[in-house]
């Protein structure tokens, strides 16, 4: 019998599951942590939620483990990469707080609004001063929706339901997709501009860290009102509390922080105007039972029959071919990550081929795309849903393996288009004392050797001397390092193309003064 560890609270539906399926359970949720170290050695399965870290100590002593299974969408607190070295299959319930994260933030616009959280703050102070909280309808006002994933597009339908306007925000939605008659896509400026209520609906990294700051806070109506739900650290907290009390925007309905519990000095607490919540957007009885039965079916098919469903990492039982497949898998996912950044416009196709001695291009063409898809969404994406999650936003993909002569062992070729051009790029895998060396060889027609990893800048220019030497001169002064240059010129007698790779990115401001420099014709930033 196969026996499933479970270390956080699960919903007595869930555990029936197993149960009922034949699958022994050893509960240890609430349990002192030296219980698990006793009992992950014999066991197959493993189920969690936020409370248990996973640690790539606990998985070398778990002989047996073959999947561990998270109620919830984030594995912060799962070593994945360990457990892929393992060949243990990591699993998520990506969708279980769509509809839960979706009401909670309109809770919140509809507590800001109307002031709830004063009134009910004063009549427990024994005040009764109704003139002084009026509030505002949501009846044809503006909402500006940042973010237009699952989350992001059932605001819109409940916006749509209570009589307001939509804008939207995202650069990577699939404009087909959405009817003109239900949202106006539009740049952010736009957005922040004419929204009366703007919602945040985008995953954290890079590009979204402080996305709304003070420069974006005055851009609002000294009317509107903000509301976030995502994740913290989107909104700069310092520069929302300030916009609050001077005035800046009517008010704010926050539920997730940058730090977790907040902390006893985050400025918010003090604000005036703001909502504050605890990070109840996947709090509610219905996603909880949701998440726990998903992910116990999830677990419990895997076991059983071989069936997967919300697989985080490429699960292959044959531990030789994973190891074959690794580093294609790596080097596709990391020319994905860099077209990501490197193209204009909404994605629409991503072409992969294969050639020489790597033949198995699916699992190649979907590492590609999801590192193409993975700076746009949250953690839900993986192997297994990422060819569903393209066709969802309008994308297609394609993959072939070409027989003909290439010129290396093995070569991957990665095209991406957009309504705006396309852009290519091709790696090989080198190996030498039985180890593998990823490396791009050619971008856009350029034949570069550079092995993808870290900041980078992408340089278009002039064939002409002292292009270098300005851009490294202008790196200096930055106090940035420049760690290799790698310039290719070989395509055009007039232009070449430059790749530096840097300690540090530049800031914005910095990237457009190195893309006034003489000679320079294009530059991007490509951090990975």
């Amino acid at each position: 019998m196969k026996r499933v560890l479970i270390t956080d609270p699960i919903t007595p539906e869930g555990l029936e599951i197993l149960t009922q399926r034949g699958l022994e359970v050893v509960d240890l949720a609430g349990k002192p942590a030296d219980k698990m170290i006793e009992e992950v050695g014999a066991v197959h399965g493993w189920i969690v939620r936020s409370g248990t870290k996973v640690t790539a100590e606990l998985l070398g002593q778990a002989e047996s483990l073959q999947v561990v299974g998270r109620a919830g969408v984030g594995v912060d607190n799962i070593d994945v990469e360990a457990a892929t070295l393992r060949g243990i299959v990591v699993m998520n319930t990506p969708d279980g707080n769509t509809i839960s994260a979706a009401e909670h933030t309109l809770a919140l616009m509809m507590a800001s609004s109307r002031n709830v959280h004063l009134g009910h703050g004063q009549l427990q102070a024994g005040e009764w001063n109704r003139q002084a909280l009026k509030g505002v309808e949501l009846r044809g006002k503006t909402l500006g929706i940042i973010g237009l994933g699952r989350i992001g597009s059932r605001v819109m339908t409940y916006a749509h339901s209570l009589d307001m306007q939509v804008l939207g925000y995202d650069p990577y939605a699939p404009q087909q997709l959405l009817k003109s008659e239900e949202i106006e896509l539009v740049a952010l400026d736009d957005l922040l501009a004419r929204s009366d209520f703007i919602t945040l609906h985008v995953p954290i990294n890079d590009e979204t860290r402080d996305l709304i700051n003070a420069q974006r806070l005055k851009q609002m109506k000294p009317t509107a009102r903000l509301v976030n739900c995502a994740r913290g650290g989107v909104v700069n907290e310092v520069d929302l509390a300030e916009a609050l009390n001077s005035g800046t925007i009517a008010g704010a309905a926050v539920d997730v922080f940058a730090s977790e519990p907040i902390d006893a000095d985050n400025p918010l607490l003090n604000a005036d105007n703001v909502v504050l919540t605890p990070h109840l957007g996947a709090s509610t009885k219905e996603a909880q039972e949701g998440v726990s039965v998903a992910v116990c079916q999830q677990v419990a098919d895997f076991l059983l029959d071989g069936k997967l469903h919300g697989a985080l990492n490429m699960p292959v039982a044959d531990m030789a071919l994973l190891k074959l497949l690794e580093p294609h898998l790596e080097l596709a996912a990391a020319m994905g990550r860099i077209l990501s950044q490197l193209v204009d416009g909404s994605v629409e196709s991503v072409q992969v081929t294969c050639a020489g001695t790597v033949e198995d291009s699916h699992p190649i063409a979907l590492a590609a795309v999801r590192g193409v898809l993975e700076h746009m969404l949250d953690s839900r994406l993986n192997f297994v849903n990422t060819a569903a999650v393209a066709d969802e936003r309008g994308i297609t993909f394609t993959h072939a393996y070409e027989s003909g002569e290439v010129g290396y062992a093995n070569l991957v070729r990665v095209e991406v288009a957009t309504g705006k051009g396309k852009s290519s790029i091709a790696g090989s895998v080198f190996g030498s004392h039985g180890k593998s060396h990823p490396r791009v060889v050619e971008i856009e027609g350029y034949h570069l050797e550079l092995q993808p990893e870290g900041p980078m800048l992408f340089i278009r220019n002039r064939d002409e001397p002292g292009v270098l030497g300005r851009v490294g001169t202008a790196l200096g002064s930055y106090g940035i390092n420049i760690g290799e240059a790698l310039l290719n010129r070989e395509r055009s007698a007039e232009h070449a193309y430059l790749v530096v790779k840097v300690d540090s990115a530049p800031d914005e401001g910095q990237l457009r003064a190195l893309a006034g420099l003489e000679g320079i014709m294009s530059i991007r930033k490509v951090v990975l």
